[in-house]
Formats: structure tokens, C-alpha cells, sequence
């Protein structure tokens, strides 16, 4: 059954996982935490580019930021991707095996 209590906005995890840049740095975050300018140089990214990358990521709830002096440090926001995790697991049971297939489906429609 579907849950559509999951204090998560879906949206804004899928929009922003959407893009291949954004999801290279949160897989470079769930090795180790980052700085915004050293996360910038490993994608070769310009500062304000990065920022736009990140704004989305943490609107999304996908990292946390940490200001230490004049540096940001930024980390992937587990607890999110564990929230998501669980919301497309409810589906599990439902994806069924290889032998449920949409032609399968159909022919069985087919007969009488």
C-alpha cells in the first residue's frame, strides 16, 4: 500500500537526482565529507555552478552543510536516502519476477 505519510518532498529528491553532476558528487560524499571549493575542483566546476548543484542538493535534504570559520563542509544526508530506500521498497512486493512481464500479462488477458 502506498504511503503518502513519508515526511520526505519526492520531488525535490528525484529533481535533483536527476542530474549526472549532482549525482557524481553525492557519490564522492558517501565516501567522505567535502569542501564546496574542493568538491568544485574535482568536478571542474565554477564556484557559482557548484553553489546551484548544492543549493538543489540540500533543498532536496540530500547533504548537510557545516560552516567551520569561513569553509563549508558538506555531507550526504543518510537519513534521506534511507527514507527514499524505504518509500521504493513498499513497492518490492509488487515488482514480482521475471516471469510477470507486460506480454505475459496480456496473453493471459487473451485467453478464455
Amino acid at each position: 500500500m502506498y504511503d503518502s505519510n513519508i515526511p520526505i518532498q519526492l520531488d525535490q529528491i528525484f529533481g535533483a537526482l536527476a542530474h549526472q553532476k549532482r549525482r557524481d558528487m553525492l557519490h564522492d560524499l558517501s565516501f567522505r565529507p567535502a569542501t564546496i571549493a574542493g568538491l568544485a575542483r574535482e568536478h571542474d566546476l565554477s564556484l557559482p555552478a557548484i553553489h546551484k548543484h548544492i543549493r538543489a542538493l540540500e533543498a532536496a535534504g540530500l547533504i548537510i552543510r557545516k560552516k567551520a570559520g569561513r569553509t563549508n563542509f558538506i555531507a550526504l544526508n543518510k537519513q534521506t536516502l534511507r527514507t527514499t530506500q524505504d518509500w521504493m521498497m513498499q513497492y518490492r512486493t509488487e515488482w514480482g519476477n521475471d516471469e510477470e512481464t507486460l506480454e505475459n500479462y496480456i496473453a493471459g488477458l487473451q485467453q478464455p
